[in-house]
């Protein structure tokens, strides 16, 4: 294979690790799998929840932290919700990178009616780690709206 080839397909291999590690996130948090979604996170990672009304919701930095947002998350079978992550952009420099994508969260009511509970977007900056794994250095969720239904204040556990 030449050089060129060999450097494209490359970037398409991180690119693919990239958006694994974007979508693990949410199913991992869906689920209740706490060690695999601070997995997705380098142990000194920051993690941020802002929203547009009234301001950042929750800084979460390092392991111990990140794990104890993940154990105080609701999940599947106490309330159902799916994160969705769409369109995301991402910027490869190196070992470095970031992606920019949108996010929906969609909740089921107590009878089981689903309603979108939030959206916004991610702003991210990865690395490639020692063993080959792209992990979040900092995620911000910048939450743009939240559901009527859901109008108490933003807690951790909640969004």
């Amino acid at each position: 294979m030449d050089e060129h080839l060999a450097a494209r397909v490359s970037a398409l291999e991180d690119e693919r690790a990239i958006l694994a590690t974007l979508y693990r996130y949410g199913h991992a948090l869906d689920y209740g799998l706490e060690a695999e979604w601070v997995g997705c996170f380098t142990p000194d990672a920051r993690y941020e929840i802002r929203s547009r009304v009234p301001g950042t919701v929750l800084v979460a930095h390092g392991a111990a932290e990140l794990a104890a947002f993940a154990a105080g998350h609701t999940r599947a079978p106490a309330r159902f919700h799916k994160h969705f992550t769409a369109d995301p952009v991402v910027a490869i420099d190196g070992d470095g990178a970031t992606a920019d994508s949108f996010y929906a969260r969609l909740d089921a009511t107590a009878e089981g009616a689903p309603y979108i509970f939030s959206f916004g977007r991610y702003r991210d900056r990865l690395c490639r780690c020692a063993d080959g794994a792209w992990r979040f250095e900092e995620r911000i969720a910048e939450s743009e709206a939240l559901s009527v239904r859901d109008r108490t204040p933003p807690s951790p556990s909640t969004t």
